[in-house]
């Protein structure tokens, strides 16, 4: 599975910190739209998740959301269209998971 991260900037201490909560609760549940062109699911959420799953070795759970227009509000405040953010997604930094991790 392929996780494209839509938000480039992460904080070094906060991914620590939720590293050591995902060592507790587990895999987390990750909001995503799949984009069949380009083989990989868009995160609309959970960046930091995304990358302490990956040093863990968990597979997030995708909550699959349908390509849209609806809008959403990001980290920032600015608002953005599902599809807005899907679509520029192959250009975003991209987190493989293996089947195997799990």
């Amino acid at each position: 599975m392929r996780i494209a991260l839509l938000h480039k900037d992460y904080n070094e201490s906060h991914l620590q910190e939720v590293i050591e909560e995902m060592k507790k609760l587990g895999a987390p549940t990750i909001k995503a739209v799949w984009m069949e062109c380009y083989n990989h699911f868009a995160a609309l959420e959970g960046c930091h998740r995304i990358r302490a799953a990956k040093k863990l070795g968990l597979i997030p759970e995708i909550e699959e959301v349908e390509y849209s227009d609806e809008e959403i509000i990001g980290d920032s405040g600015d608002v953005y269209t599902v599809s807005e953010l899907a679509d520029e997604s192959y250009k975003a930094e991209i987190i493989e998971f293996d089947e195997d991790e799990d």
